[in-house]
C-alpha cells in the first residue's frame, strides 16, 4: 500500500499557518484578552471589556466608579500564580474600545476572599479595591505585543509602572503585598 504524503504535507502546512495566526488574529490585530495573577492569592479582576460587552450603558473612563449590581458576568476569578483567558475573539482590542466611545478602559482588582467575606455591597462602598489599572488603547496594545502572557497582571510589572493606576506603581511587592503596611 503507497502512501501518499502531498496532503498530509499540505495539511501540516494549513496547521501551522492557523496556529500562527492564534491569540493575534487573522492579519496580526490583538485579539487575546488575558490577566495574569503574580500573586500568592486568590483575586478577582472586572473591566467593562469582558465579555459580553454591555454596549447601552457601560461604565468607562473616566468614571471610575463600580456597578451598583455585582457584575457577575464581568467577573474572573484567578488562582494563585495562575492566568486567564478570559477573550479570544477575531474582534480586534482596539475595535472594542472604540465601541465604548473611549480610548482608556479600567480594569479593577480585588481579593477573592474580601469579595467572599465583606460582599459585593461593601467592598462597592468602601471602594476596597487592591488595583485599577485605567489602560489606554495603545497601552494596552504596546504592551500586549511585547509581553504577551504577561499583561496585564497583578500586582503590576515594572513594565507597567507608567499605566495610570491606583494606589500607585510600587504600592506592592512582587507577590501583590503591601509594602507600605507597618509591621508591629
Amino acid at each position: 500500500m503507497k502512501h501518499n504524503k502531498k496532503p498530509s504535507c499540505i495539511l501540516a502546512f494549513l496547521l501551522c499557518l492557523l496556529l500562527e495566526g492564534c491569540g493575534k488574529g487573522w492579519f496580526g490585530e490583538v485579539t487575546d484578552m488575558t490577566f495574569k495573577n503574580n500573586t500568592d492569592y486568590a483575586i478577582t479582576v472586572y473591566s467593562e471589556l469582558i465579555p459580553p460587552i454591555n454596549y447601552t450603558t457601560p461604565i468607562v473612563y473616566p468614571d471610575t466608579s463600580l456597578p451598583v449590581q455585582y457584575p457577575t458576568l464581568k467577573m474572573r476569578s484567578i488562582l494563585p500564580g495562575s492566568f486567564i483567558i478570559y477573550s479570544a475573539t477575531e474582534a480586534d482590542i482596539p475595535s472594542r474600545f472604540e465601541d465604548f466611545h473611549s480610548d482608556t478602559i479600567s480594569f479593577f482588582v480585588f481579593s477573592t476572599d474580601s469579595l467572599d467575606l465583606l460582599g459585593w455591597n461593601s467592598v462597592r462602598n468602601s471602594y476596597n479595591v487592591l488595583q485599577r489599572y485605567d489602560i489606554s488603547v495603545n497601552e494596552y496594545v504596546s504592551l500586549y505585543n511585547n509581553l504577551k502572557w504577561d499583561f496585564p497582571c497583578f500586582p503590576p510589572s515594572q513594565e507597567m509602572r507608567n499605566i495610570k493606576m491606583w494606589p500607585p506603581y510600587g504600592t506592592y511587592d512582587r507577590n501583590g503585598h503591601r509594602t507600605d503596611c507597618q509591621k508591629e
